[in-house]
C-alpha cells in the first residue's frame, strides 16, 4: 500500500541557513538515522544509500525536480529499490525563524528480500521523519552546520 508520511517543524534559524544546509543533500546523513550516504552525481540527480534490515543497504537513484528558497526542494527516484516522492518546505515565519514542511510518498516496493527491506526501514516513517527534523533543528540552530564546505553555495 503506498504511504504518505507529513511532518513539520519550527527552527529558531533564519530561512537561507535552514534553507543552505537542507539544500546540500550530503548533509543528510549528519541527521537523517536511515541515511547511510547522498552523493551528488549531477547538477540534479543524487545516489542514496539508506540502512535496510540485517545490515543491508537499499539503494536508489533521486532527481531533484525543484529547487528553490521561495519554494522549496522536490524530488522523485528514477532508479533503485526504492520509490518515493516529495517535497520540503520552508517559510519565514518570524524574523529569524523558519518553518519547514516535509511531505513523503513512499509507493509500493515489489515484493521478496526488497520489499521485506523496505517495509523494515519505513515501519515507522512518521517517527523517523520526527526525529531526523528534531536532529535537523539542533544541527542548525546551534550554528553546527558541519564546518567549510557543509553548505551550499549560495544560489
Amino acid at each position: 500500500m503506498a504511504q504518505q508520511v507529513r511532518e513539520s517543524i519550527e527552527l529558531q534559524a533564519p530561512l537561507q541557513d535552514v534553507f543552505a544546509y537542507w539544500s546540500n543533500f550530503e548533509n543528510f546523513p549528519s541527521f537523517m538515522s536511515n541515511v547511510e550516504e547522498v552523493r551528488m552525481t549531477g547538477q540534479d540527480t543524487s545516489h542514496w544509500k539508506v540502512k535496510g534490515p540485517l545490515g543491508k543497504t537499499v539503494q536508489f537513484d533521486a532527481k531533484t525536480t525543484e529547487m528553490d528558497p521561495g519554494r522549496g526542494i522536490g524530488w522523485n527516484t528514477v532508479d533503485g529499490d526504492v520509490s518515493t516522492s516529495g517535497e520540503a518546505r520552508f517559510e519565514e515565519v518570524a524574523p529569524g525563524r523558519t518553518r519547514v514542511d516535509v511531505t513523503m510518498n513512499y509507493s509500493d516496493p515489489p515484493g521478496g528480500a526488497v520489499g521485506e527491506a523496505v517495509a523494515n526501514v519505513l515501519s515507522n516513517p512518521e517517527r523517523n521523519l520526527k526525529e531526523d527534523l528534531q536532529n535537523f533543528a539542533k544541527i542548525v540552530e546551534r550554528g553546527e552546520l558541519g564546518g567549510p564546505g557543509a553548505q551550499s553555495p549560495s544560489r
